[in-house]
């Protein structure tokens, strides 16, 4: 008898994929949490460890954990101290190296914070924070071991406020998991805070893919407690006290809207499990901003453009897609190098297009493709002005979620780019 429990336990291992197999023997079922400093100027760039933390949730993938999707500026790899295997792995991106495209980055140096969240490890480990150098090459910023046992690894330090599940169709482990955080709302707003976190969801799924993978997306509500009601205007001369210090004005930008309190806004999203941070402000008026595997932030008020900012900026933190807008001097138009393929999916310089949606074009497209009535309503072409710069980058369609509000949707390449990030999050 003793056998055969021995043979079925044999039989059920074998059976399960090799995926599961990794997590389950280098990762516990919680998040470790790394807070570091990115600091320099517009050519320098230094990386500085500041904190290491255990949180209670992982709400990201269990399956391909090493494989690269090569999004974002920088990258995380993390690897078996014994055997040096690359054990999981991801990108991101920072508002640092968006200031680094800034003038003022010529003429000072700044600290930007930055966190990285993984799986806790069973074992030691060997972490890698990289930045990228070219479209597929890299350096190392910061490298350091960890042991799990480590006792200045902070723990069970996160804030108390009331929490909220919008939707919740699938378990963590199966599912894209969107925790939206309360910027700007007073506790007597909480129950209004609910309400926009939920009118936000419902923002989402009027876009494809996510009205297709809706049984894949879990949503919860943080309800951050700000001592003032609204958001911070620096260049109205208004300053506010609020859960995330958010504010207007970034990079002297009237629109864009981010938060320096990066740690902060880690504290509240750790209170769920998280593949996404979305912040959502307590203002009408217009403006947002999303960073690849960073966070996003809309208005909860703008009449202007609700559903369009909330999915544009999701688009960006979510999927790590480019914008395809441009004007001349854009405040971030130095952020491309044309001699290089940008990361980003929807974007191309032509130096590496085979890389991109080539496979995508109809027979017979011309690249570039023209501007004409035929092609505005058309498919996917090759049209040039995209990533700020109205000369020498190119995007897939001539109108898009991620250039204007007018469009009705994602095109086509931006679609499948979103959808991609949702199938590697949620299938094992």
């Amino acid at each position: 008898m003793r056998k055969f429990f021995i043979s079925i336990f044999l039989f059920f291992i074998f059976l399960m994929p090799a995926s599961s197999q990794d997590y389950n023997n280098f990762f516990q079922n919680k998040a470790f949490r790394i807070d570091f400093q990115l600091c320099g100027d517009e050519k320098t760039t230094t990386a500085w460890l500041h904190q290491l933390s255990e949180e209670p949730f992982w709400g990201g993938r269990r399956a391909q954990l090493s494989t690269d999707l090569n999004l974002g500026q920088n990258r995380i790899q993390v690897f078996d101290s014994l055997s040096n295997q690359l054990i999981y792995t991801d990108g991101f991106s920072t508002l640092y190296f968006e200031w680094q495209t800034t003038p003022e980055a010529k003429l000072m140096k700044k600290c930007f914070e930055q966190t990285v969240q993984i799986p806790f490890p069973k074992k030691a480990v060997k972490i890698n924070i990289d930045k990228r150098k070219g479209f597929d090459s890299w350096e190392t910023l910061l490298s350091f071991n960890v042991t799990p046992e480590d006792k200045l690894i902070r723990r069970n330090q996160l804030p108390k406020v009331p929490v909220r599940e919008i939707l919740k169709p699938a378990s963590p482990d199966k599912a894209v998991d969107i925790v939206v955080i309360a910027e700007g709302y007073t506790a007597a707003e909480q129950e209004k805070f609910f309400e926009d976190a939920a009118r936000l969801a419902d923002h989402l799924f009027t876009h494809e893919p996510f009205i297709k993978y809706r049984n894949r997306i879990n949503v919860y509500a943080v309800a951050a407690v700000s001592l003032q009601s609204g958001i911070s205007m620096p260049h109205k001369d208004n300053w506010l006290n609020t859960a995330v210090r958010s504010h207007y004005y970034t990079f002297y930008s009237p629109r864009y809207l981010t938060s320096p309190a990066t740690f902060s806004i880690r504290d509240y999203a750790a209170l769920v499990p998280y593949d996404a941070i979305y912040v959502l402000a307590n203002t009408p008026e217009y403006g947002g901003g999303g960073i690849y595997n960073f966070y996003a932030f809309a208005s909860a008020g703008s009449k202007r453009a609700q559903a369009e900012v909330v999915v544009h900026e999701f688009g960006h933190s979510f999927a790590g897609l480019g914008d395809e807008y441009f004007y001349d001097s854009d405040v971030l138009d130095g952020m491309y190098n044309l001699t290089e393929e940008p990361w980003e999916p929807n974007i191309t310089s032509l130096v590496n297009f085979d890389t991109k949606w080539k496979n995508m074009l109809p027979k017979g497209t011309s690249i570039p493709t023209p501007v004409t009535d035929k092609n505005k309503t058309g498919g996917i072409g090759v049209f040039e002005g995209g990533g700020y710069l109205t000369k020498g980058m190119y995007r897939p369609s001539y109108d898009c979620r991620m250039r204007t509000n007018d469009a009705k949707a994602f095109c086509p390449v931006c679609e499948k780019a979103v959808e991609k990030v949702i199938l590697h999050l949620t299938e094992k």
